[in-house]
């Protein structure tokens, strides 16, 4: 089996992407990033030949769709943005939501109609929120599916205590203005004054903050988290104000072995239940932290718990074989969740 994966880009669906790439290609498939950004769609499809395809909606072009065409025995699923009975109530001006445009409608409508290969589109989302988030995929024939963010088994296995990295408070994520919303009244009270907590930031944007370290490589990520006492989750404005859009870093996290505090949105309670302490609110937030940098035990009982949870349902094999599930390849699907169980304790 060849899986061709689409890639447009450096950010968390790209993660992803690297995530189901390294456990299909751990279970004895084939599957191939490609940036579709910097490299043609004709030398990807025909230099790979694949049977499955996964992409974007947005990225649906013509050589991509003429690629499809000529492949009637392909297979395909991508990843689409908002068309459902809540988009029409997304206030655009305060929320930066991937919504589908009526081109990227038009234009998989008639891929659909006139091949039939398209099985699914997906969002990262919980399964709760397709039904109101992408219902509306159905009417032009198309199952909208949740494929929530994972841990890349690969990349965060094999954690290690860095002295260098050693904080009371750990964050890699960049600082920009929409996610601003949510940093500025939770994370930044605690950096002030200097040395109330010892706190290490790392990103890709700068912080205008004392506390901020730079850039840190894809590979010590995963020490960071191991090496904080408390490593925070914090959101995106939707996510809190709308509660299903789970990010990535808190699998990372806790897969790592890290101790996690988050924000307060929903879909973070019904996915990791109590192995993950909530904020409800900022003074929440401080109160939980002071909490927890008291409590080392509780700490160390929770993150055991968190990251058993993630092993054991949210890893780049618990997608792959919901994806292969989603293409109605039921053996291959059970296959690579027997494979990762059988060999559970290497990761």
């Amino acid at each position: 089996m060849k899986i061709l994966i689409s890639s447009d880009g450096t950010h968390a669906h790209f993660y992803q992407r690297v995530a189901w790439a390294n456990a299909f290609n751990s279970c004895g498939m084939q599957a191939m990033l490609w940036d579709c950004k910097n490299s043609s769609a004709f030398d990807a499809f025909d230099t790979f030949e694949p049977d499955l395809f996964l992409g974007q909606t947005y990225n649906l072009t013509e050589d991509v769709v003429k690629c499809i065409k000529e492949r009637p025995w392909l297979k395909v699923g991508l990843r689409a943005g908002d068309w459902g009975d809540q988009t029409q109530e997304i206030d655009h001006e305060r929320f930066n939501i991937l919504t589908c445009s009526p081109q990227e409608i038009k234009a998989l409508k008639m891929l659909n109609e006139e091949t039939g290969q398209v099985k699914f589109v997906h969002i990262h989302y919980t399964p709760e929120a397709i039904g109101v988030t992408h219902n509306h995929f159905e009417s032009i024939g198309i199952k909208p599916i949740s494929l929530m963010m994972c841990a890349d088994v690969l990349s965060y296995r094999g954690a290690s205590f860095d002295s260098t990295l050693a904080c009371d408070i750990g964050f890699v994520g960049g600082y920009w203005p929409y996610k601003a919303q949510v940093l500025d009244p939770y994370l930044m009270p605690l950096l002030e004054p200097f040395g109330q907590y010892k706190v290490k930031l790392f990103g890709n944007q700068p912080w205008k903050a004392n506390q901020y370290c730079g850039l840190i490589s894809d590979d010590k990520v995963k020490d960071v988290f191991v090496s904080s006492k408390i490593c925070p989750n914090l959101s995106e404005p939707h996510a809190q104000e709308y509660g299903f859009d789970v990010n990535e870093r808190i699998f990372k996290i806790l897969y790592a072995g890290g101790f996690c505090i988050s924000d307060n949105v929903t879909g973070y309670k019904t996915t990791f239940g109590e192995h993950v302490p909530i904020a409800d609110n900022p003074e929440h937030f401080k109160e939980l932290i002071d909490h927890y940098l008291s409590k080392p035990t509780e700490r160390l009982k929770l993150a055991e718990a968190g990251n058993t949870h993630v092993k054991e349902n949210h890893t780049g094999f618990h997608r792959a074989s919901e994806i292969l599930a989603a293409f109605e390849l039921q053996d291959l699907s059970q296959e690579i969740v027997k494979q990762y169980k059988e060999n559970i304790n290497a990761f």
